[in-house]
């Protein structure tokens, strides 16, 4: 069974739980930049994302220009964001705050 898509109040609401993510128009897609020290860094950070996203078994969008990675969230089964969305982005952030951010 599919996740349920979130309309959108609940994207608004949950939104308020992330910090620097960007709605994008369509509110199917989210997505967060961030431009590493260097293009090894950012590379690290592409194989720690893939980690977290094998375990929640949700696979996020990246595109990696050098040191810059922006990473794309979308449920595409139910073409929209869900909770598995946010559930992502807050564990991306985390990864960041504990493993990245001197490195920004």
């Amino acid at each position: 069974m599919p996740t349920p898509k979130f309309n959108s109040q609940e994207i608004a609401e949950t939104m308020k739980t992330i910090e620097g993510w960007t709605l994008e128009s369509d509110e199917a897609f989210m997505h967060k930049q961030w431009q590493f020290d260097s293009f090894k860094t950012a590379m690290e950070f592409i194989t720690e994302v893939a980690d977290i996203a094998e375990h929640q078994n949700h696979h996020p969008e990246f595109v990696s220009v050098y040191r810059k990675m922006r990473v794309r969230l979308s449920t595409h089964d139910a073409s929209g964001l869900t909770q598995k969305d946010f559930d992502l982005a807050t564990a991306i952030d985390s990864l960041i705050a504990s493993q990245f951010s001197h490195r920004i």
